[in-house]
């Protein structure tokens, strides 16, 4: 059996739904491959069936994923996070077969270990953007060449950057940057995304919505743009009618409410998390015992 933690780092609103969102795509992945969850939190209030993460150094696990997290902090090192996040790392490293990390946590995880900070985007990187795959890898084995994923977030990592430090960027975008790299560390593979795979169709919405009441709270400065390439364009062109509009709400809660919205990039997912739970198959404990 596979055991593989997971260190959901998401704002206490979205924890439940990322818990639902990995365990539906792992479980989609494993097919045959037997494997169980363990739940950590880096820091904050955890819900009852979650670890400490000083439990994590003492469990015995294949694989780790490490999920992103809101930024609160002007800098990486000043976050709340920094410490035990980078403290992970480390441990990942020595102790696991391979590692995933996404989006703000692959930030961390690469200033960390090379010293590569992440640069700021003059907008948000917020939308569904086509990305190539532009090596060869056993993580995106039988993936199309060109597939739409989700992203959201300010800052991105320039690929320059990283390929001088060793990394490998395995699949990237014209108008996203980045999208999924790795690089051997120590023990482990890592793995780091910068989009977001495991969201489901109403993600993006959800934080659209969100940074719409925060606009209208007071609580950010800008009103935050539409997700690219996700609504149709009468939705499109109703939202940004509404646009800084405090009496607009009610009628932008009714209107997203009855969008209806597909999950195009769930067997992408899929075949990416088949292809590390295959690559842990392997490389792991499990396929000692197995042999």
């Amino acid at each position: 059996m596979l055991n593989i933690g997971i260190v959901n780092n998401m704002p206490p609103a979205a924890v439940r739904s990322t818990e639902r969102q990995f365990q539906e795509i792992l479980t989609g992945a494993a097919g045959d491959i037997p494997l169980q969850i363990r739940w950590y939190r880096l820091i904050g209030v955890r819900p009852d069936h979650y670890g400490r993460l000083d439990d994590l150094w003492d469990d015995d696990l294949d694989g780790l994923i490490v999920t992103g997290a809101e930024p609160k902090a002007d800098t990486l090192s000043e976050e709340p996070f920094w410490e035990p996040l980078t403290k992970t790392v480390d441990w990942a490293a020595q102790n696991t077969s391979s590692t995933i990390f996404s989006c703000l946590a692959a930030h961390a995880a690469v200033q960390h270990l090379d010293g590569i900070e992440r640069c700021p985007s003059d907008e948000k990187v917020f939308g569904l953007f086509d990305s190539v795959r532009i090596q060869d890898h056993a993580i995106v084995a039988d993936t199309d060449p060109v597939w739409r994923v989700p992203h959201s977030r300010w800052n991105g990592l320039s690929e320059p950057d990283l390929t001088a430090r060793g990394y490998s960027v395995l699949v990237k975008s014209d108008a996203a940057g980045v999208d999924t790299f790795v690089k051997q560390v120590d023990q482990s593979l890592f793995v780091f995304m910068q989009s977001h795979p495991e969201y489901d169709p109403t993600s993006l919405m959800r934080e659209y919505h969100r940074d719409v009441v925060r606009f209208h709270n007071g609580l950010r400065d800008r009103y935050p743009n539409v997700p690219l390439n996700y609504f149709d364009s009468a939705v499109v062109a109703e939202l940004e009618a509404m646009r800084g509009n405090p009496a607009g709400q009610e009628r932008g809660r009714e209107l997203l409410d009855q969008v209806q919205l597909k999950n195009d990039w769930r067997s992408l997912t899929i075949q990416l998390y088949r292809n590390w739970l295959g690559y842990l198959a392997r490389h792991s404990r499990f396929a000692a015992m197995e042999a």
